[in-house]
């Protein structure tokens, strides 16, 4: 079956994902944040254990 010419073809996706470049950078500041303060709250729980761990009376 031929197409006829008021058929329109799929709109192409856009590289941006609709996200102004605002949002892009706020949303990237958030991430640094998280992983940042995820980290330190690692380390702060891994010396926590190693204090406790040289404290405990064996």
């Amino acid at each position: 079956m031929p197409e006829t010419p008021d058929r329109q073809s799929p709109p192409t996706p856009s590289l941006g994902g609709g996200m102004s470049e605002q949002r892009k950078e706020r949303g990237a500041s958030w991430r640094v944040f998280l992983y940042i303060a995820g980290s330190h709250l690692l380390l702060a729980f891994m010396a926590l254990l190693f204090y406790l761990g040289s404290h405990a009376g064996k």
